[in-house]
């Protein structure tokens, strides 16, 4: 059954040794983030700081900065029941009074996992609008203020949705900026103009957490996602001085408004292990703060990886691969390594024309203009997730002047430091497959070395033998 709210997560994991509580005074200003980060370095637990410096509402973090508390909270391989989703993409239409009767008991099965109406936890609105209350953290030396980090941003304007993480400044009692990145689907949303509505929620059940870093491209509904992936459609609730449905188990949530003014933000300590540029993004004015009698606040850090927000390009990766494969089915498999930032992407195919590998790198850029800056394609019989196998497949197969493809002044996301005009920078794409003769000059590529079956497993029944004795 799946988690109905943060709480009911950290109380399982509390039963299990993976929270502590951080009983010292520890302050926003760089301490609580340099925690998290030694934490989700060396794989440790949940931590809970009651005790803010700054006299703020509590802190957690560090909630899903280990594997395995992600497959906790998603009750499950993420892929998996992802997977879902393309059976229910593609049914087909009854054919007969008993595929109709299926058909029903599908219907309601898919209408499961619709948001539906839930009872707001959210008892008390706060009399003094006041965001130096919540406990948002300077990270980094050069930052000019508080950042709040974990908190889910939905946005609308119209009948047009959608929730993710974009780090806020804040910069009075009651204002804070948000930087959402050109390419995005909030910004796409709040660009057009017209009254532009956001609620920034904190907590929630995990996998609504966790569903909000990533992108899953329309007409496709975050929360509907996130309740595949649940067995169950998310409780929401209504705003309540903003037209807007959110998470009705959160533990804070902020109302606010565009108000169509932008202001300098930054710089900020990235996820790329540098400072971003200092560039206007807009104004979001508050017009409430609603919370849970004692709420408690997530937390994250950013910067080198791998850290917690690693394990969010791990757990999309997972989501978002059966929607990938359905839409280019050339793919086997893909990978994005944490450490590669979402910026390298490895994928396998079963190669079957001259020119297939450059063929998917096309079909997969055009879907992901923001990730993916460097992909890496290879034969199905390699695992992307190995990358010893993946780099002898570069190493081998690879011939830089014919096997390599760079395309100039492509749209990248605006975090990526390289790039000398920010947004603007280029694709790399290494075709590391087998070369087909049309690719090899009207030759066979050189056949790879193996053995004969019943000789490796004679080998092994050897080695078996002699090994044991030296137990």
């Amino acid at each position: 059954m799946a988690y109905s709210d943060l709480r009911d997560f950290l109380s399982d994991l509390e039963k299990e040794g993976e929270v502590i509580r951080v009983l010292d005074e520890v302050s926003l200003d760089l301490e609580l983030a340099a925690i998290l980060r030694q934490l989700a370095y060396s794989g440790g637990p949940v931590a809970i700081f009651p005790n803010i410096k700054e006299k703020t509402l509590p802190a957690v973090g560090n909630i899903f900065g280990k594997w395995e508390r992600v497959l906790k909270a998603t009750g499950g391989d993420p892929e998996a029941k992802a997977g879902e989703l393309i059976q229910l993409l593609t049914l087909k239409p009854p054919e007969g009074l008993l595929d109709a009767l299926k058909g029903l008991g599908e219907l309601k099965r898919i209408a499961s996992y619709f948001p539906k109406k839930g009872k707001s936890e959210l008892k008390e609105e706060w009399r003094e609008v006041d965001l130096y209350k919540i406990p948002a953290i300077k990270q980094w030396p050069l930052e000019p203020s508080r950042f709040i980090t974990f908190g889910a941003t939905f946005v609308k304007r119209g009948d047009h949705v959608n929730y993710g993480y974009y780090r806020l400044q804040i910069v009075d009692k009651d204002k804070f900026l948000v930087h959402w990145m050109p390419w995005r689907r909030s910004e796409a949303i709040a660009s057009q103009g017209g009254k532009v509505e956001v609620a920034v929620v904190f907590g929630g059940d995990p996998v609504t957490m966790l569903m909000g870093g990533v992108p899953v491209p329309p007409p496709l509904d975050k929360l509907f996602v996130a309740g595949v992936i649940r067995g169950e459609g998310v409780e929401v609730t209504e705003g309540k001085t903003v037209n807007l449905k959110y998470p009705a188990k959160a533990e804070l949530v902020i109302e606010g408004e565009l108000t169509g003014e932008v202001m300098p933000e930054g710089p900020f300590g990235d996820h790329s292990g540098v400072y971003s540029v200092v560039k206007p993004y807009p104004v979001v004015k508050v017009k409430a703060i609603l919370s849970r009698e004692d709420p408690i606040i997530p937390v994250t850090t950013v910067g080198k990886p791998v850290l917690e927000d690693g394990y969010f390009i791990k757990f999309g990766n997972k989501v978002v691969k059966p929607l990938l494969k359905a839409v280019v089915p050339d793919v086997v498999d893909f990978y994005m390594p944490p450490e590669g930032l979402s910026y390298l992407m490895i994928v396998s195919i079963r190669k079957r024309f001259p020119g297939h590998a450059k063929k998917v790198m096309a079909a997969i850029w055009g879907l992901t203009p923001v990730v993916g800056k460097i992909m890496i394609v290879v034969d199905h019989d390699v695992n992307v997730e190995d990358l010893g196998q993946v780099m002898y497949a570069v190493s081998a197969h690879v011939d830089p002047q014919r096997d390599v493809v760079v395309l100039p002044n492509f749209p990248v996301e605006e975090l990526d430091p390289s790039p000398s005009v920010p947004g603007l920078g280029s694709r790399l794409g290494i075709d590391a497959t087998r070369k087909l003769p049309e690719e090899y000059g009207g030759k066979e590529y050189p056949k790879d070395l193996t053995a004969p079956d019943e000789v490796e497993k004679r080998a092994r029944e050897v080695l078996e033998k002699y090994l044991k004795k030296r137990e």
